[in-house]
């Protein structure tokens, strides 16, 4: 299935009047922190969740782990299932919880398993090409 943009849907969950987009992303995603390139990939999908900004997921085979350290925090999201929480550590400054992932997703969204996110505030920005 394809959605209007031409990007590959991995997952369209409709139900509970909730609708919840995963989306292949066609492009080099890069992420940088404190002027740093930390993560780069090809493999990205970018989840769109009614009442929240889209937010991009990345393999997290593809960043290198010295920039995470897990954390105690967990949370569920009654759709989405439970996540685990990393701080990203970079350039001797630790992010206290600014990474997750759904590390026991629910069946709808096991395609997300492997794969990380970011909250904006911290990071630099990511830079697409």
């Amino acid at each position: 299935m394809e959605s209007t943009d031409g990007n590959e849907i991995v997952i369209d969950y409709g139900q509970r009047n909730h609708p919840i987009k995963v989306v292949k992303v066609d492009k080099t995603l890069t992420v940088k922190v404190k002027g740093q390139n930390i993560l780069k990939t090809r493999n990205a999908y970018l989840l769109d969740e009614h009442g929240h900004k889209p937010v991009y997921y990345f393999p997290i085979s593809d960043i290198n782990r010295e920039f995470l350290r897990g954390t105690s925090t967990v949370s569920e999201c009654p759709y989405k299932g439970r996540a685990h929480y990393y701080s990203l550590v970079v350039g001797g400054m630790e992010l206290k919880d600014s990474v997750w992932r759904y590390s026991e997703p629910s069946k709808e969204f096991t395609a997300i398993r492997d794969y990380i996110a970011f909250y904006g505030n911290s990071i630099d920005n990511i830079e697409e090409s």
